[in-house]
């Protein structure tokens, strides 16, 4: 665990408030921020109790655990957007795909933490956070890079490689007729995280129920046990090149003086436009959600 100060980075000592369900991960954040010279202005476990303290302390950070018991983490850090336009806050999240890349960005945060990065890594990333700096886990920029630069020809169909690596392994238990409690059982997922990837499968398949979702994963996985593969495999490089580009930009730590807010908001506005353009290009779905059909 990383203690004491390190030189030269007394101006990026700040005010952090830390956001998570778990006390223990709480607690953990708060030896470490205070060992290293930060002070811990609040803590909530909670959306609802943080939402109404953070605006009222202003810290220089909030750091916000993406699931938390009563809504999202991307959730939150978009209604402190709209509080107050000048609190910072980062996600901290258990996966590096695009998903919840995309879902950061489009939320307005200023980074996204790895729960898999050491004490070192997490406050290189806090510090540079404090200081105005963009922070995302590198974590992420191999996350982005590596289905792009796998060897292997794509597939007919270009709609799979629209999915992160957590989305497939959750389609493909759609695809074997799991509900979602089953489905998170298995991938250890909360039931609301599963619900909303089947929501994001839906949306990037063009697709209005689980049982079209289901009958085009098993066709087109039919002939493969290695569902992994078969997503590096049918990547299209030209539906997603410009969603990767924005992505590169958008967590990139070039630069020598910090973005602005409004910065930010045009790089998730062409990673928005990106991902809008890939909408564009599959076919359209031709019929409405079905009542009860679950999500």
């Amino acid at each position: 665990m990383a203690t004491g100060h390190e030189p030269g980075l007394a101006s990026s000592f700040g005010s952090v408030y830390v956001v998570s369900g778990e006390e223990f991960v709480r607690r953990g954040f708060r030896g470490v921020l205070e060992a290293n010279g930060f002070s811990v202005s609040g803590e909530s476990g909670s959306v609802r109790q943080a939402a109404r303290l953070i605006p009222a302390l202003r810290p220089d950070l909030a750091i916000i655990d993406d699931d938390l018991p009563d809504g999202s983490g991307a959730g939150l850090c978009r209604a402190l957007a709209v509080a107050d336009a000048t609190i910072r806050c980062v996600l901290m999240t258990g996966e590096t795909d695009e998903a919840v890349l995309i879902g950061a960005i489009l939320a307005g945060a200023w980074g996204c933490l790895s729960q898999q990065d050491d004490n070192e890594e997490q406050l290189r990333l806090i510090r540079r956070a404090v200081k105005g700096y963009t922070a995302y886990s590198p974590r992420f920029q191999t996350g982005i890079l590596a289905p792009i630069q796998a060897d292997g020809t794509n597939g007919p169909d270009g709609r799979l490689g629209m999915l992160s690596k957590q989305e497939m392994k959750v389609a493909v238990g759609v695809a074997r007729g799991l509900s979602n409690v089953q489905i998170g059982q298995e991938l250890f997922l909360a039931e609301k995280t599963v619900k909303n990837m089947v929501s994001s499968v839906l949306m990037k398949f063009d697709m209005a129920r689980r049982t079209e979702v289901a009958v085009f994963i098993s066709r087109e996985l039919e002939h493969t046990g290695d569902p992994a593969r078969e997503y590096l495999r049918s990547r299209d490089p030209a539906l997603i090149a410009g969603v990767t580009a924005a992505l590169v930009i958008c967590t990139s730590e070039a630069g020598s003086v910090p973005p602005s807010r409004s910065m930010l908001l045009l790089d998730a506005m062409r990673l928005s436009d990106a991902l809008a353009v890939t909408r564009t290009r599959r076919p359209a779905a031709s019929h409405l959600p079905e009542r009860g059909d679950e999500v």
